[in-house]
């Protein structure tokens, strides 16, 4: 088995709607996700990161470049299939990936689409469903479900295809703040239970900490790589790239400056607690 799981060679992608003279949305991007990581890919609105996302399964195709999944070409019309089973995709709103009138309906609708026999559809239902804590939801219309519900139903549809990967891009942007971190609860929790590959594209460096790496667009170039700790430790940088810093990030700047070490990447309430317990 390949261990590199994507494989983005000097890719470009321009939009024909864009217009003569219109900048890249992406611009010779190189970069490479091995199978098992969990990389967040962020960045600004306009910064390319969606973009690249649509093109880890073929949704969208490079202008120039290559972009291998598993060491198969997105480009291969044949391979396509094969590509979109291994790494599903989820947007900011599930309502545009909901097509049956039952939660149960909607996370078959795949497998049934591919022609599985009914009692592995039963099973694979059951499973996702009870993955991402919806399993007493099963015969309600998912408009009854809230939205952080809503969400987890498209993610159980794509868990039933049992994917190598969940591209998740902004996931989390329509929800209120509980839902939100929920939501990256579900992704870790896939991520480490499930061995699932993540990708998980999001504007807000909280979310991004969380990762075990993190890539930084910026007009469709990538200008940032590296763990956590790392990107996140210069935030002159990332204010110059119009990312809204947390307030937590902020006040454990001012503590480093007083002398007191926390960590770059401590960006939750606990992870700040838990720095300035070790200090004592």
């Amino acid at each position: 088995m390949n261990d590199t799981l994507f494989a983005i060679e000097h890719v470009s992608y321009g939009y024909e709607n864009a217009g003569t003279g219109q900048p890249l949305a992406l611009n010779r991007v190189s970069l490479e996700v091995k199978r098992g990581d969990y990389v967040a890919l962020l960045g600004h609105n306009g910064s390319g990161k969606s973009t690249l996302a649509r093109l880890l399964n073929g949704l969208l195709l490079p202008t120039s470049g290559q972009v291998l999944v598993d060491g198969m070409d997105t480009r291969d019309a044949d391979a396509r299939q094969r590509i979109r089973e291994l790494v599903g995709m989820i947007f900011s709103d599930p309502d545009n990936q909901i097509v049956a009138t039952l939660v149960e309906d909607d996370v078959a609708w795949g497998l049934a689409a591919r022609g599985w026999p009914k009692p592995r559809i039963v099973e694979r239902v059951g499973a996702a469903l009870d993955a991402v804590g919806l399993a007493e939801m099963r015969g309600r219309p998912p408009h009854q479900l809230s939205g952080g519900q809503r969400q987890r139903l498209a993610i159980a549809g794509v868990l039933a295809l049992q994917p190598a990967c969940i591209v998740a891009d902004e996931p989390t942007a329509l929800l209120d703040p509980r839902a939100r971190g929920e939501m990256v609860a579900l992704l870790h929790d896939l991520h480490r239970t499930h061995g699932l590959t993540v990708v998980h594209v999001t504007h807000l460096l909280e979310e991004a900490a969380l990762a075990d790496r993190i890539i930084v667009l910026q007009a469709g170039r990538v200008i940032l790589e590296g763990p956590p700790a790392a990107v996140l430790a210069d935030l002159d940088r990332l204010r110059a790239l119009r990312l809204v810093i947390p307030e937590l990030a902020e006040l454990g700047q001012r503590l480093r400056e007083h002398g007191i070490y926390i960590p770059a990447d401590a960006l939750s309430p606990q992870a700040l607690v838990r720095a300035l317990e070790a200090t004592r």
